[in-house]
């Protein structure tokens, strides 16, 4: 469970592709010519390409976050009933929208794609247990969704029983899933999201999902939202005198992860009004460090968050579970707050709602400035 957490967790902080993209300029591949139609605007999103080419056809282009030179994946989405005009390349993937059948691998995506009103299209996840969404739980309960075993290690032949229109997944460098997945006739859709480098181009690619399960106009519509109710809220914390130092998460198996500069956690810090300790590290998602470099850059944590994966967790646990915590002054000043991710949604949230995690860090950083119930942390007693 601990272990799940830990690979969770360094996804939420991952935002690796930023120096990349920094090095190209910000730019898109530029070893193909762009295909006519015209371009959605992608404020923040530096991995995702969306062309609508015609009336029936929208062409979708992921960037490779590993090397931004290529792509992981060319589509054309095609609406059920029309007939498009526009001669479509073959590099692109065909595939009929609104999906009227698909596998997704994660609960980030599938809790989305559940907001979008498409559950419903949806028949098989893997990860079952760590899906916090209560619609896509309660279709897996009555047999509507089909459980399709781990990300890492899918059940790929309960997933070709299914004849998904396409599989939603997360991508990871060097994987052979593409391949894989079409030499046995599945059409994969690799959701690059969690490689992009800040909150809101994360939260962006809620417009693909939008276009994939027939929600365009809604999809776009509450990314509008987010991304408003995200900058106001960034700016009331700015204008805060005080600024906390926050330490993040505990030891796993000897190492302590910790948000970098370019991570989106850290940047979520800074956004809420608070001081990352591990500003120096300037490279994207998280620095692996041994606990005693942690303690002596955040030893002084004004505030401690605690993502956890257990039934439950106490300051007594904390103290039993390695000593070396005793000496945050966090945990002396009782300002210890803990967020179960098994069922808060926490990660869903900081996916594709930052605005929601960011008004809470608020609320725990600022509470002169922000007040009101929290939904994804509570004080560790």
């Amino acid at each position: 469970m601990k272990f799940r957490l830990k690979q969770i967790a360094s996804a939420i902080l991952t935002g690796c592709i930023l120096f990349t993209i920094a090095a190209c300029g910000g730019k898109h591949p530029s070893h193909a010519p762009a295909p006519e139609g015209r371009r959605v605007e992608m404020r923040h999103a530096q991995l995702l390409r969306i062309i609508e080419a015609d009336d029936a056809t929208t062409l979708v282009e992921i960037v490779n976050p590993w090397d931004t030179t290529k792509f992981l994946g060319k589509y054309a989405l095609i609406e059920r009933g029309k007939e498009t005009p526009t001669s479509i390349p073959d590099v692109y993937m065909r595939i009929n929208v609104p999906l009227e059948r698909s596998v997704v691998y994660s609960g980030l995506h599938s809790s989305v794609i559940a907001e979008l009103g498409g559950i419903g299209q949806v028949n098989g996840v893997c990860d079952v247990a760590y899906i916090s969404d209560s619609l896509t739980s309660e279709r897996v309960s009555n047999g509507k969704i089909i459980d399709c075993g781990s990300n890492y290690s899918p059940n790929l032949e309960k997933i070709l029983s299914l004849k998904p229109d396409a599989v939603i997944l997360s991508p990871y460098e060097n994987s052979q899933d593409l391949d894989k997945f079409r030499r046995i006739g599945l059409t994969p859709v690799e959701a690059a999201d969690y490689m992009e480098a800040t909150p809101l181009a994360r939260a962006e690619w809620i417009r693909l999902f939008g276009r994939l399960y027939g929600n365009k106009e809604g999809a776009d519509s509450i990314f509008n939202q987010v991304e408003k109710d995200y900058n106001s809220l960034k700016r009331l914390a700015s204008s805060s005198a005080e600024r906390p130092k926050v330490l993040i998460d505990r030891i796993y198996s000897g190492v302590w992860d910790v948000p970098t500069s370019g991570s989106v956690t850290g940047i979520m810090i800074e956004d809420a009004g608070g001081r990352n300790p591990f500003n120096s590290y300037k490279d994207g998602g998280a620095a692996h460090l041994a606990p005693e470099e942690v303690l002596m850059k955040a030893g002084e944590a004004d505030i401690w968050l605690v993502r956890y994966a257990e039934p439950k967790l106490s300051i007594d646990d904390l103290r039993k579970e390695n000593a070396l915590y005793a000496r945050i002054r966090a945990l002396t000043n009782g300002r210890v707050y803990g967020a179960n991710t098994i069922g808060s949604g926490l990660f869903e949230d900081a996916t594709f709602h930052p605005e929601k995690v960011l008004r809470e860090m608020i609320i725990l950083f600022h509470p002169e400035s922000v007040n009101g119930p929290l939904k994804y942390y509570h004080k560790l007693q």
